[in-house]
């Protein structure tokens, strides 16, 4: 009898575990995630993993991406750095990702860092760094993404990731 108490209280544990195994480190995001806000309604398309214009499109598209605490061992964790990756090869086009805070009860936003993109014959990644502690506990967290685009004949921008670590 002794031995199944053992294997079941050794079996609890383990279950108790596995979500806070399951919630450890960097938050990530694929551009094809965001909710786009209606301004850009026939201006963007979604392919697998990337936010892009639709075809010959111009303008801004904006979209936002919730983010949520992956540390799970605390509300604070040691996040210092938002990464971009993207395809933006011309003037002509732009993307730029900020990352912000919200208060929860009123609001208003703080932005904690900004990325922008550089022009660039590959898919790149560019990377900005914060100071504020990012706190679950007491504030909210969003990525804002635009992709720009003034030209119907300049190649797509795309934005294919976002990760906080």
């Amino acid at each position: 009898m002794k031995r199944v108490w053992v294997s079941l209280a050794v079996t609890a544990l383990f279950l108790a575990a596995l979500p806070l195994a399951a919630q450890t480190g960097t938050w990530t995001a694929v551009g094809s995630t965001g909710v786009v806000d209606e301004s850009a309604a026939g201006l963007y398309a979604f392919n697998t993993t990337n936010l892009t214009f639709l075809g010959a499109a111009t303008g801004t598209i904006l979209a936002r991406y919730n983010v949520t605490n992956t540390w799970g061992v605390s509300d604070t964790p040691p996040w210092k750095t938002l990464e971009m990756g993207y395809f933006d090869a011309s003037t002509a086009t732009s993307v730029r990702a900020d990352f912000y805070q919200v208060d929860p009860c009123t609001g208003a936003q703080t932005l904690l860092c900004t990325v922008n993109s550089v022009d660039f014959t590959t898919n790149t990644c560019v990377k900005c760094s914060f100071n504020p502690v990012v706190n679950f506990g007491t504030k909210l967290y969003y990525v804002q993404v635009l992709l720009s685009r003034s030209a119907s004949t300049a190649p797509n921008p795309s934005l294919y990731t976002l990760r906080i670590f």
